[in-house]
């Protein structure tokens, strides 16, 4: 387990989103039981579409320097996704500034060299590294955003899912780390997901946020994540999932340090 610091309206709509779903289940496999609730098997997650079609509607473009609390600066991009609503694509974030691009966040200044700033519309902010740009990333109407990036040889992976208000876009996949929702998603007709085999290793830093780890099969290294929810009324859940290989390791602290600061 890798232990964080607490610091810190049509067929198009349609296919859109069901891009972002296959992402959110591109990290794990499933077994369907009764009740429709479904077993945990982790996988390595693979793209849905092409490298034409990613390099179209996903394009990384310059917002200028992200600074931290300790004065370490790294690049920040943007990234486009395909509009939910209307053809075309949306390119919604600003250049930065003092007040966007200025984090009360303590970033290592050798990691820094590694990594950059991604701004993904309906996730917000995460640090990848910074030779990775194989992307897929969709933003759905109704507020879920969901991402795949890769490395160059696609080994290495972070994925990373955010479900808006959508109560059965995000109830279901958090019962799987906090297992106390699964009678509520059932209920509700969701469905849901159990770990029978135990490959989850789970720390509860709060009673909605969970820190995990499990190991893909014959991969060399644990992949860590975060799952968070929020529930006030409206339901939210989000989580991030990094794969590195041993050589980039140390890169998935910082990675996920700053998610957890960030969300």
């Amino acid at each position: 387990m890798l232990f964080l610091n607490h610091q810190n309206q049509r067929i198009l709509k349609m296919k859109k989103q069901i891009i972002g779903f296959s992402l959110v289940l591109s990290t794990f496999t499933i077994t369907t039981h009764a009740q429709n609730i479904q077993s945990f098997q982790p996988t390595f997650p693979k793209f849905s579409n092409s490298d034409v079609q990613r390099k179209k509607i996903n394009q990384f473009y310059p917002i200028g320097q992200a600074t931290f609390s300790n004065q370490v600066k790294i690049p920040a991009y943007g990234v486009t996704v395909e509009n939910p609503v209307e053809d075309g694509l949306l390119k919604k974030t600003e250049p930065c500034t003092k007040s966007n691009c200025t984090f009360n966040f303590k970033l290592d200044a050798k990691q820094a060299e590694k990594l950059k700033l991604v701004v993904i519309p309906s996730l917000g902010y995460i640090l990848v590294p910074k030779h990775w740009t194989d992307i897929s990333a969709a933003t759905g109407a109704n507020g879920t955003g969901s991402v795949l990036i890769m490395s160059p040889n696609q080994k290495e992976a972070i994925t990373a899912y955010d479900s808006s208000f959508c109560v059965g876009c995000g109830l279901p996949y958090a019962t799987l780390y906090f297992p106390n929702l699964l009678k509520q998603s059932l209920d509700s007709e969701f469905g849901g997901y159990k770990d029978p085999n135990k490959k989850l290793k789970l720390v509860y830093p709060s009673k909605t946020t969970a820190f995990f780890s499990y190991q893909i099969p014959h991969f060399n290294s644990k992949t860590h994540g975060i799952a968070k929810y929020k529930y006030d009324g409206d339901f939210n859940f989000m989580n991030i999932h990094v794969t590195l290989d041993q050589a980039n390791q140390n890169l998935a602290t910082p990675i996920l340090n700053f998610y957890n600061a960030m969300h």
